[in-house]
């Protein structure tokens, strides 16, 4: 969290030692029976709050002013209109996130006189005669000229430092900006402040050593996702838009628990240089691991995504971006199997009945008001996501996970694989006795990959990966998308994910089979956390995609204001449509 002089403050919801070994317990029960549903869950929620409490707030800050509501692109055309300075609206951001960010910690380093530097700039630069005849500043060209924008804390911006939430890798300063900034920048958009993240990247839980934990805006004891965590928070409360990155959900899970939109691009459209944790075995890692747009309004999903992509890519974004949805063929699957109580399925949870009834909801918007077809499937293979998952992302030839545990400010430019790999076992006795820098869920993460995976299971297992992915590439084209839940509940108290770790295989499985996904935010649960679905397409059919996403907004109201949440009738967006069948 940042105070009013921009300095980082931790918010710290770590439990005492003696409360921690209580949870851990009561988690290797839970595992072992396999029971997380229903009352179960409900105790745990509870017993969770009472371990590390934390009061929700009755209210909100309001936003101050109607620009700070506005999409970025809306914004950007205001700005070479002269109805508004870049200057004044980067101010009035500052002012936002200083009043806003000590409740949620979203943002954990700020840009705040580079960024009003830049936009004095822009403002002089818009004085000149031939700025609106000239062509480089066209809106084409810069369609988010003065428009302030966050980032997440791995991805590198020039003179600012990416820690990954490792301690070893404070004080570490970037010499030079990520591709996907420098597009961006180029673009027009001023970076105004980094965002927190998991440590490493590695969590769906942002938190770490660094920077502490970040809230939700619509249940501060509620968890934002992870590892893009602390961008979507920021996005849903003070940005109107960010960059993420996502190699098993990183910018789905945090935008779906945030109630934003998030885009994880096609494999090989955006550049992944410039990060760290990075893709350390080029053509693998990087056909899983994606730089994407978290935004709040989908009119800003497509022209990010163009800014951030390769000049050559092959998304054609010269069409229309309007289509006729009654022509989209839709398929609609509402779990992976879980109710078969077979295989891997069991280690995840079953989808929670509000997120069903969204989506139901969807499919009945779709027939009724669009004549669209919506064919309702099940892929059984989906079943074992997650270790389909697992076996490709550690087939990869990249280092050992406990080599980036290695890293700090003095090897920053020694190759990861040349790095020394950490003893995972040693930390977890430092851990017990308070001095390890590293998160629980780290060390047991580099701990589990000590333990080798047979070659019989790990051939098993690509070959299961494989099948799958032909099923979904003979199951989508250019006219077909797919709807899947974004998770299997919506955002969880503090802690919870280590009851219920493996939940991230509804967004990890589709990194794998290399298509583009949207995640599509679908108004609030009886709670007031978001709802939301995923938008899956065919390969480089992202702009497909994305037109899914802005009629579902138009249908079903897209973000909803966190500061107004207690005005909104939960289903305000929804009650129009046909009800859903509650059958399951």
């Amino acid at each position: 969290m940042n105070g009013l002089d921009g300095t980082p403050k931790n918010i710290n919801l770590h439990m005492t030692w003696f409360r921690r070994i209580v949870v851990w317990s009561i988690t290797y029960v839970i595992i072992i029976n396999k029971l997380l549903r229903g009352s179960i869950y409900l105790t745990l929620q509870w017993l969770v709050g009472w371990l590390a409490p934390q009061k929700p707030l009755r209210s909100f800050p309001p936003f101050a002013t109607s620009y700070l509501k506005m999409p970025g692109k809306t914004l950007a055309e205001l700005i070479r209109k002269r109805e508004i300075t870049s200057t004044k609206l980067v101010e009035m951001h500052i002012d936002r996130i200083v009043e806003v960010n000590p409740l949620v910690n979203a943002i954990v380093q700020t840009a705040f006189a580079k960024a009003l530097d830049e936009a004095a700039r822009i403002d002089e630069l818009m004085k000149e005669e031939t700025f609106d005849t000239d062509p480089k500043y066209s809106a084409e060209n810069m369609p988010y000229l003065g428009v302030p924008i966050t980032c997440k804390e791995i991805i590198f911006v020039k003179g600012l430092t990416a820690t990954a939430g490792l301690k070893s890798r404070i004080g570490h300063v970037c010499k030079e900006d990520a591709e996907v900034v420098k597009a961006m920048t180029a673009a027009g958009a001023i970076i105004i402040g980094l965002t927190n993240t998991s440590e490493l990247a590695m969590w769906w839980e942002s938190h770490n050593p660094v920077y502490g934990y970040t809230c939700n805006p619509y249940d501060l004891r509620c968890i934002v996702g992870g590892s893009s965590g602390g961008e979507a928070a920021a996005v849903a409360a003070m940005s109107v838009m960010g960059i993420g990155s996502d190699i098993g959900g990183s910018i789905r899970m945090p935008a779906f628990f945030n109630g934003v939109f998030g885009h994880k691009p096609s494999p090989f459209v955006v550049s992944n240089t410039g990060q760290f944790p990075g893709a350390c075995s080029p053509g693998l890692v990087d056909h899983y691991l994606g730089l994407g747009p978290i935004c709040r309004y989908a009119i800003d999903l497509e022209p990010m995504l163009k800014c951030m992509t390769y000049k050559d890519c092959p998304i054609d974004f010269a069409k229309p971006l309007d289509i006729d949805i009654s022509k989209v063929r839709f398929i609609s699957i509402e779990d992976d199997g879980w109710s078969q109580m077979d295989g891997w399925s069991i280690m995840t949870s079953p989808v929670d009945r509000e997120l069903k009834l969204a989506q139901r909801r969807v499919v009945n918007y779709l027939e009724s008001s669009c004549g669209a077809k919506v064919e309702k499937r099940e892929i059984p293979l989906l079943r074992y996501s997650l270790p389909i998952w697992m076996a490709y992302i550690n087939n990869n030839g990249s280092p050992k996970f406990s080599q980036f545990c290695s890293a700090t400010r003095d090897n920053v430019d020694t190759p990861v694989h040349d790095l020394p790999v950490k003893n995972m076992y040693w930390e977890l006795v430092k851990k017990f006795f308070g001095k390890s820098d590293h998160s629980t869920y780290v060390i047991i993460t580099g701990m589990l990959e000590r333990i080798p995976m047979s070659k019989t299971s790990l051939n098993q297992l690509l070959g299961m990966g494989t099948q799958l992915k032909e099923q979904i590439h003979s199951l989508l084209d250019e006219n077909t998308v797919l709807l899947y839940p974004s998770h299997p509940m919506t955002a969880p108290r503090h802690h919870m994910p280590c009851f219920t770790g493996f939940n991230f295989a509804y967004t990890a499985i589709w990194n794998i089979i290399g298509v583009p996904v949207t995640q599509v935010p679908l108004g609030l649960d009886k709670n007031g956390l978001p709802l939301g679905v995923q938008v899956i397409g065919a390969l480089n059919q992202d702009r497909l995609t994305i037109a899914v996403a802005r009629e579902l907004e138009a249908a079903f109201g897209g973000w909803v204001d966190p500061t107004e949440k207690y005005k909104v009738y939960k289903y305000e967006a929804l009650r129009n449509y046909p009800p859903a069948s509650p059958d399951r």
